[in-house]
């Protein structure tokens, strides 16, 4: 048995990075940048009006400036601006020669052809050319994953086809003879499959593509030959049940048969002790502990790492120390232990709660879950108030 520290520096360190490609922007949201960019123009690429109102220059003293012209945004301005003259601007239109301020239209009177200043102030209402970026400047780094602002800044310095990382494509088998479909009723000894939809949503929320998922009865050789079926299909596969050491557990021999070399068979880590992680060429294979809160925890605390380094982003631990809401019993133990949590963001303050559940197949202590607590030591039933370390899994 291995710590969780040593298994994701496994983890990193044995998971390959997939080639990237060109991806159209519109098909690149989520997506790993895989290539550092920068801009091979100033930004903005000429002065312009940062405000309506008429651009003059600034050291001419006049008393009222003589409206020579209109500029719009999109136009360029063919006449210079003299002594005694000013041109109509709206904002984001080009400056004319000649002008080197612009007088807000607030602070404007403007009678027939003539605008008088109301009030001027050393305040020049311009966006400079090169002020927000020169060209060459590094703007995004390879690793950083493309959200809306980072799209919106590829599409403003014209780079429209950015090398990504590929979409993850994932293979899910579940195992379990007393395993039924979700919209079935259970007969005596039977229960909902919920680790299926767990690790769909899992799968959707990092970008992945679950290109196959299937319910099986535990039945080595059926599963044998379905992880084959679907060998060329995947980068990741994840197999439900099956890591720990039972006359039914399969997933040690399943990898072995498939050829894949496993690193690591436990972690000391509660709940979920048994994980395999295994790697083959371009592939890489968890089997996790069947318990659904084992899933969850196992899912964010070291399959995501996997999840990054095949995409080539930068590996994440988005660790916080929060107050927490209330206390809560808890059983000391020397693992590093990760109890399902809720961040709540609440009058300008963020606090946490541990959520309630009785084991690690209590799926009812998922509910609500965005963070998880990290326990360490002999740490035993925390106070309200109390100082936690928690692991961040999305947004509040």
């Amino acid at each position: 048995m291995i710590s969780l520290l040593e298994a994701r520096a496994l983890i990193w360190d044995k998971t390959p990075s997939l080639s990237p490609h060109t991806e159209p922007l519109a098909e690149a949201y989520g997506r790993i940048l895989r290539e550092d960019v920068h801009t091979t123009d100033d930004l903005p690429a000429f002065d312009r009006a940062a405000m309506d109102g008429y651009a003059i220059n600034c050291d001419d003293g006049s008393a009222r400036f003589r409206i020579v012209g209109e500029i719009q945004p999109g136009s360029t301005p063919e006449f210079k601006i003299g002594v005694g003259e000013c041109a109509r601007i709206f904002t984001g239109a080009r400056l004319p020669k000649g002008a080197s301020q612009v007088l807000m239209q607030e602070d404007a009177k403007v009678e027939d052809n003539f605008v008088t200043p109301v009030q001027r102030t050393c305040t020049t209402y311009i966006r400079y050319k090169g002020e927000d970026a020169r060209s060459g400047d590094l703007l995004l780094t390879a690793g950083t994953m493309l959200g809306q602002g980072e799209l919106a800044l590829l599409a403003a310095i014209g780079i429209t086809e950015p090398m990504v990382s590929p979409q993850i494509r994932v293979a899910h088998l579940v195992t379990g003879n007393e395993l039924i479909a979700p919209e079935q009723t259970p007969l005596l000894g039977q229960i909902r499959d919920s680790n299926s939809t767990l690790v769909a949503a899992f799968v959707r929320q990092n970008n992945g593509s679950l290109v196959k998922q299937e319910r099986l009865p535990d039945d080595f050789n059926l599963l044998l030959n379905k992880a084959r079926s679907c060998d060329g299909d995947y980068d990741l596969l994840l197999v439900s049940g099956g890591a720990s050491v039972g006359d039914y557990d399969f997933g040690n021999r399943l990898l072995s048969a498939l050829g894949y070399g496993i690193h690591f068979q436990k972690v000391d880590l509660r709940p979920g002790k048994p994980l395999i992680f295994a790697t083959r060429g371009s592939k890489t294979a968890f089997v996790l502990p069947g318990n659904p809160v084992s899933h969850f925890v196992t899912l964010h605390v070291e399959v995501r790492l996997a999840l990054e380094k095949l995409t080539g982003a930068k590996a994440s631990w988005p660790m916080l120390k929060v107050r927490l809401m209330e206390g809560f019993y808890h059983r000391s133990s020397k693992r590093d232990n990760f109890l399902p949590a809720q961040l709540i963001a609440k009058n300008g303050e963020v606090t946490v709660r541990a959520l309630r559940w009785k084991s690690s197949g209590d799926v009812t202590g998922l509910a609500g879950a965005n963070a998880l607590l990290h326990m360490t030591g002999e740490t035993e039933s925390p106070k309200a108030g109390d100082i936690i370390p928690t692991l961040l899994l999305g947004a509040l």
